[in-house]
């Protein structure tokens, strides 16, 4: 017979008084935009758009439950968080925008740039945010078609120089 979560073989429930204090959230986003890759020796050098989906991770300490606080009992809440990425990075940045000039800073718009533009985003705007219940950001996965992405880890995301830099000229 397997073992249950206590150890047990005898099918008990876990003891109540287990406590885990952090925990990862993710939630998904979907938008719309065009870019052109022009340094791409195909098609993807012209115009084109894509559906792109959008995973951010975050961690943060579980809350804990309180009648009088709305925000207890869990890491943050999914409206909130829903709320701030559309209002204050999708919808200004990203959605139906050509990401070459939504986001002046982003020198190539592939797919792992932009990934790395939306973690260096997300620690400045989003890390330990108060009525976000004090979250940070981890992951952030960009799904460009339905079968290919790019993820920006935040142990991998210092430094971000090479998107912000001033793109390297083609050669006379």
């Amino acid at each position: 017979m397997p073992l249950r979560p206590t150890g047990e073989r005898d099918g008990s429930q876990p003891p109540a008084n287990i406590q885990i204090n952090s925990m990862k959230i993710c939630r998904l986003f979907t938008f719309e935009a065009a870019h052109q890759l022009p340094y791409h020796d195909g098609k993807c050098q012209r115009l084109h758009g894509h559906s792109y989906r959008l995973e951010l991770t975050f961690s943060g300490p579980i809350q804990p439950p309180q009648p009088d606080n709305p925000q207890s009992g869990f890491v943050a809440d999914f409206g909130r968080l829903d709320r701030v990425v559309r209002t204050e990075l999708i919808e200004p940045y990203l959605d139906h925008f050509q990401l070459e000039e939504s986001i002046p800073t982003l020198v190539y718009p592939s797919a792992e740039s932009l990934s790395a533009w939306i973690m260096a985003w997300c620690m400045t705007h989003m890390d330990a945010r108060t009525e976000l219940g004090n979250i940070r950001i981890e992951t952030v996965r960009l799904w460009e078609t339905r079968n290919a992405w790019a993820e920006a880890d935040r142990q991998d995301a210092l430094p971000f120089i090479p998107i912000f830099t001033t793109p390297p000229q083609p050669a006379p």
